[in-house]
């Protein structure tokens, strides 16, 4: 009990002095860091915004034409090449209506495993004989 009071202060003391550091750390990182102002986004007068209002009702995407998708020319392609192309895809429709479920073929043995204790016992011996 008498060592009690010395032990509370010097932890006491200790703890103090962490803090401290602590916060002499926290002021030297606060100076390191630039204070820099968050963005502001930039201001747009109203004659701009009438402006762009304009741009957007004038360009309507309704208005304008969409080409239409480039569509290949029996006239370019070689008989071959076509010929191929259509006999691919006629396989590959075929290979798409076949349902591959594989049935496993079971074989049966007409052996008959027997199983003889001593024989194991023996065998069992053998591989794992004691090593003096």
């Amino acid at each position: 009990m008498e060592n009690f009071l010395p032990a509370l202060l010097i932890i006491g003391a200790v703890i103090y002095k962490i803090y401290s550091e602590y916060q002499k750390e926290q002021e030297k990182a606060r100076r390191r860091l630039p204070k820099v102002p968050p963005p502001t986004p930039p201001v747009i007068s109203d004659a701009e915004q009438k402006m762009h209002r304009r741009v957007t009702e004038s360009t309507n995407p309704a208005a304008i034409p969409i080409p239409a998708k480039k569509t290949e020319r029996s006239l370019d392609i070689p008989e071959v090449v076509r010929k191929t192309r259509e006999e691919r895809s006629a396989e590959a429709k075929l290979l798409k209506k076949i349902p591959s479920k594989v049935v496993p073929e079971i074989e049966e043995k007409d052996e008959v495993l027997s199983f003889n204790l001593r024989e194991a016992i023996i065998q069992s011996a053998i591989l794992n004989r004691p090593y003096q």
